[in-house]
């Protein structure tokens, strides 16, 4: 059954883009990635507190791209179960009463 409702999906990929788009960092250097995942030897000197922030920040962020995620796959299942029950409701077919003989 076709609609023209939004899929959830699209959804949750306009979320991902907007979030990417907020928490990317006007860095000098163009290699975050490498920056993030380099080995540096760590005293034991505890994070500054924009370390914690970042840290804080990526942390909600990815709770809030699981949220939506999970959102959207409730949505996906409760429209599936609307759509069954319509169809259930809406009865047999034509071609399902001409198989029956009625």
């Amino acid at each position: 059954m076709a609609t023209n409702r939004p899929d959830p999906g699209d959804f949750l990929e306009q979320a991902q883009r907007l979030l990417r788009q907020l928490f990317e960092s006007p860095r000098d250097d163009d290699d975050a990635w490498a920056d993030a995942t380099r080995e540096a030897p760590r005293a034991s000197r505890p994070p500054s507190p924009e370390e914690r922030r970042e840290n804080l920040t990526f942390a909600l962020a990815t709770r809030a791209v699981e949220a939506l995620e999970d959102l959207a796959l409730n949505v996906a299942a409760i429209r599936q179960r609307l759509e069954r029950t319509q169809a259930q409701a809406e009865g047999p077919g034509p071609e399902e009463d001409d198989a029956t003989g009625q």
